[in-house]
């Protein structure tokens, strides 16, 4: 089903010929009491056939993996049939990192990084003669600790965020998974949680604790393990990620001048997951796991014995490809030109610092 889903948007991304989209860069100069070392530096591409951008993806350059889904054809297709801009963030030093490693952004939002997205918002509504871009709902996407300061973003700025994705999140505390907690406002916003199985820095429980204490609130959360991965390749996810979107878009029905719709968690199917610890361990010493069994259920039924709470999903075809991904014992790790993916991160070392 995920590939009949790719193969749909591909369908409709050839329907509309050769119009290439709109592209757009610009610059955020940090003001005196932001804790930013200079300027931010931001693109945005526009589908060509769009009239009016219903949201803004907004991707950060934490690494190659992560950065492809801007420039990803299937991505691009996506992003065309529901008239959505996409814009990839350069990574923002902050002059004086919280967490102590230099190069590092600041996880607080009220410290300059969130007003430099949304002074970003402002000039690309400017130059594209897009107005409604200004205001649009956005999808957040980050890895590793741009994942973590994602969540940080969505209790900042519930209001704005159509959905997020935090593909292995981790940071040093208090920036980190272990202490965030967020409101009402910010439990609805829907998030895709994504872990590797032996990912030494992020690791996979706090990942999950975090989604299950918001999650037993009602919180329309996925959790998703990658078998057997280190702390990289979310583009294998792909698939899933733009599937789960689909739904997520048609039931929250972003528009620039409207509240975002709220999803009922009432209906639908509940998946379930039996971890199995691995011998593996994170920063923090904890134990990675590998998801050993799984299943979905409509949300009326109770837990299977000897499993927790892994993911909502609004419909069965998704619950379905969720089921088959995180049953997977083995996922690819050559998302990266080398292959050497595990190598690859931009910060810290498996016990030192963030992830």
């Amino acid at each position: 089903m995920r590939l009949a889903f790719l193969l749909s948007l591909m369908v409709a991304l050839s329907a509309n010929g050769d119009v290439r989209p709109l592209e757009f860069k610009t610059t955020v100069a940090p003001l005196p009491d932001e804790n930013l070392t200079g300027p931010c530096s931001f693109e945005l591409s526009i589908p060509g056939s769009t009239q009016h951008v219903r949201a803004v993806w907004i991707t950060y350059d934490r690494g190659f993996d992560i950065t492809r889904y801007y420039s990803d054809v299937e991505v691009r297709a996506f992003a065309q049939k529901h008239s959505i801009a996409l814009m990839l963030a350069r990574q923002c030093p902050a002059k004086v990192p919280p967490t102590g490693e230099q190069g590092e952004m600041d996880m607080d939002m009220s410290r300059g990084v969130a007003r430099s997205i949304f002074a970003a918002l402002n000039d690309f509504a400017r130059q594209s003669g897009h107005a409604e871009i200004s205001s649009a709902k956005l999808i957040v996407m980050g890895f590793s600790g741009i994942g973590a300061m994602f969540g940080h973003f969505v209790r900042y700025a519930p209001d704005r965020v159509l959905a997020a994705i935090l593909a292995n999140p981790g940071q040093t505390e208090p920036y980190g998974m272990k202490e965030m907690n967020l409101g009402p406002a910010a439990l609805a916003v829907p998030q895709f949680i994504i872990t590797g199985g032996i990912d030494d820095r992020g690791g996979t429980q706090r990942p999950w604790d975090y989604f299950s204490r918001h999650r037993s609130r009602g919180a329309p959360w996925v959790f998703l393990v990658q078998n057997g991965l280190p702390h990289c390749c979310v583009i294998n996810a792909k698939a899933l990620i733009l599937e789960w979107l689909d739904e997520i878009v048609k039931l929250r029905e972003p528009a620039s001048n409207a509240a975002l719709r709220a999803i009922s968690v009432t209906s639908g199917w509940n998946g379930f997951i039996r971890p199995c610890e691995n011998g593996k361990r994170d920063t923090w010493g904890a134990p990675d796991w590998n998801v050993c069994d799984a299943s979905i259920q409509p949300v009326r039924l109770p837990a299977p014995t000897g499993q927790v709470a892994g993911a909502w999903l609004p419909s069965h075809r998704l619950a379905s490809d969720w089921l088959m991904f995180i049953r997977e014992q083995k996922h690819p790790a050559d998302s990266f030109p080398d292959g050497k993916d595990a190598l690859h991160s931009p910060f810290g070392s498996p016990m030192r610092g963030s992830p």
